[in-house]
């Protein structure tokens, strides 16, 4: 993992666990970043949200479009069969007759996620910020040996040069 890993930035992991819960049990499946924004609150651990989403493509999709809509990568993946007004999923007969109406289908989306859904990818969050510490930790040791053996080696040096 890279040294300026975003998992290694002071409260990247509250800000994840935060979008990733309530963008799994929102309503809708998408929203533009600035919209989650007002529902998340501004992030901890960068500038906005927007950020946070496109550093962390491992949990989050941005649209190419250029409003970005945001969505979790697990549901975006999801089919659209969720009814938000009636805040259930859609039987096939239901979903046929919402997809001939532009007004009923606007509002039909991806199904909120599971709790076991969520709990799965914050797991996940929660484990990939372990191993990036870890990673950086076995990173610390190596760094005064490599310091020590330099400055061995240039001694050496200097002292043939020197005779």
């Amino acid at each position: 993992m890279a040294r300026n890993s975003p998992y290694l930035r002071d409260w990247r992991l509250a800000d994840l666990i935060a979008a990733i819960t309530l963008m799994g049990r929102y309503p809708y499946a998408s929203l533009k970043w600035q919209e989650w924004e007002y529902r998340l609150g501004s992030p901890r651990s960068a500038g906005d949200w927007r950020t946070v989403f496109y550093e962390h493509p491992e949990f989050f999709r941005l649209s190419d479009e250029e409003e970005e809509w945001a969505s979790l990568r697990l549901r975006h993946g999801l089919d659209r069969t969720y009814s938000v007004p009636l805040r259930r999923e859609l039987s096939a007969e239901e979903l046929r007759a919402a997809e001939s109406s532009d007004a009923a289908y606007k509002d039909v989306t991806r199904r909120p996620l599971n709790p076991d859904e969520i709990d799965a990818l914050v797991r996940t969050a929660i484990d990939l910020h372990a191993r990036t510490i870890a990673h950086e930790q076995e990173r610390r040791w190596l760094t005064p040996l490599l310091w020590s053996l330099l400055g061995t080696i240039v001694g050496i040096v200097l002292q043939s040069a020197l005779r």
